[in-house]
């Protein structure tokens, strides 16, 4: 009877790289330990072979019928996971947590939710995307919380999957879960194996050519001190600019006017879920997605039937409220929506809101809901509502909910629409962060506003993170001259 190993081999269908006979050896002693609360790493590039391997893995262990559990931080994520697995993916949030309902029918705490599932391996993908911390009105720490559900179960075993030269977390100068040093702290008894080669069939593709090029870029700057989340500068005589590498057909150059054009093109071959555009700041996507919503869709209003909106900030009082307080449904912060019906606009609390039916997916299927928006968080300039505009608005709720006690008072508070109102943006254009985790067929990379004094590790990586994001078609918007090699003309 052939080997776990020879029977991945055997799935894999070409002559693997030596990393991946490693991660191959690595996942044999993965499977085969009998320690407790075993987790592997699993670190590779764009192009590496890292998802052809885990869609290998995952279709040997469902042929041995071993018990495999795929997820991913978001929505997104966990589609392109289920894609290259093919089976079925959930989102972190969806499988780990359960809300618990308080005695008079109000929205209590959100706990770990049990698991039944034992001996099983659990493959996170997009490892890299997942913090400590879960930030805003969804406070807690998320790996943490992710490590106590899957190895609550005996025997249970731990894959965690991301690209190391992909952004980390925000607020963060690493990402947690991909270091053994951060997973030994919580417990874990983990270990390590990192992709490098490039696969033989990712060398026709000029979209994992640059990446690798990128990638390249950023081994070779120049490591510099630490200074809070900043870094000291680079000496300018030790400046380096990326380099793209042109005449592919995955990878086109587009300048502002020609944009029209090449968002016509990429809408016309993809479909709309298909086509993003990836830039720096939350101002130029907002420009951006009405140029989108204007000229592509021939939006006028500023919401319309059909329109795609983006979550950018934690919410579970929607879905839950439809499906009862001990249910379990956060929309989270970079999820996508996509909006069915506009039922009306009001003004309160010195805001605009609007009640919309959307669809969105929950991490296993397409829901439709009926939510409340805040309008205003759709052009503003920061990720989200401002704190002090959010505190005021609480105040503003809670003074006029009418309550004989304190207790009931916090409960009314709870279950108001307008204190958990959806915070949406425009998905048409994201920035970078927003992107991480999802894949679209088109992808277009606005340069956006960098002098030569900003090219630094930061923006290096942020450039490999953005292009990444396109499977079958990159458009480098904008780009000076000089990532081109032309010099400065």
């Amino acid at each position: 009877m052939p080997t776990f190993p020879q029977r991945l081999l055997t799935r894999l269908e070409y002559v693997p790289t030596e990393g991946q006979h490693k991660a191959i050896d690595a996942l044999s002693r993965l499977l085969a330990t009998e320690k407790d609360r075993a987790a592997l790493v699993l670190k590779g590039y764009a192009g590496t072979g890292k998802t052809t391997l885990v869609g290998a893995l995952v279709k040997v262990l469902a042929e041995a019928r071993k018990p495999v559990v795929l997820l991913a931080p978001t929505g997104r994520a966990a589609k392109v996971l289920s894609a290259y697995a093919g089976a079925s993916a959930s989102t972190i949030h969806r499988r780990i947590y359960r809300t618990s309902g308080d005695a008079d029918g109000g929205y209590g705490g959100i706990s770990v939710a049990p698991n039944k599932e034992q001996h099983a391996l659990f493959v996170v993908d997009e490892a890299s995307m997942i913090g400590k911390g879960g930030g805003g009105a969804f406070d807690r720490d998320l790996l943490a919380d992710l490590f106590q559900h899957v190895f609550s179960s005996p025997g249970n075993k731990l894959l965690l999957i991301g690209d190391p030269a992909q952004l980390p977390p925000v607020g963060s100068d690493h990402s947690p879960a991909l270091e053994v040093k951060d997973l030994a702290d919580q417990g874990l008894l983990a270990g390590s194996i990192e992709l490098t080669d490039v696969v033989r069939q990712a060398e026709a593709s000029g979209i994992l050519v640059n990446a690798t090029a990128l990638r390249g870029t950023l081994a070779s700057m120049p490591l510099t001190e630490q200074a809070g989340f900043g870094t000291v500068p680079v000496p300018e005589e030790e400046k380096i600019i990326p380099q793209f590498i042109t005449g592919f057909d995955d990878v086109v150059r587009v300048e502002g006017y020609d944009l029209q054009d090449a968002l016509e093109e990429a809408y016309a071959r993809h479909g709309d879920e298909e086509v993003c555009l990836i830039c720096r700041s939350n101002k130029r996507a907002y420009q951006y997605s009405q140029q989108v919503r204007a000229r592509i869709h021939a939006f006028e209003e500023e919401l319309e039937t059909n329109d795609r909106l983006m979550v950018v900030k934690n919410n579970y009082f929607w879905a839950a409220r439809e499906n009862g307080p001990r249910s379990f449904g956060l929309i989270a912060n970079g999820e996508q929506v996509t909006v069915q019906r506009v039922h009306g606009t009001e003004e309160r609390y010195g805001l605009r809101f609007a009640d919309l039916t959307i669809v969105w997916w929950d991490g296993r299927e397409d829901r439709e809901l009926e939510v409340k928006v805040i309008l205003d968080v759709l052009a503003s300039e920061g990720p989200a509502l401002a704190g002090a505009r959010m505190r005021q608005l609480s105040q503003d709720v809670l003074a006029g909910l009418v309550a004989r006690t304190k207790a009931e008072r916090f409960r009314l508070f709870k279950q108001d629409p307008y204190a958990n109102a959806l915070q949406v943006k425009y998905a048409y254009a994201v920035t970078c962060h927003k992107a991480q985790g999802g894949q679209w067929k088109s992808v277009f990379v606005d340069q956006g506003y960098v002098t030569e004094e900003m090219i630094d590790r930061e923006y290096v990586r942020w450039l490999y993170t953005a292009v990444t994001r396109a499977s079958e078609k990159l458009y480098l918007l904008n780009f000076h001259p000089r990532f081109f090699g032309e010099g400065e003309e």
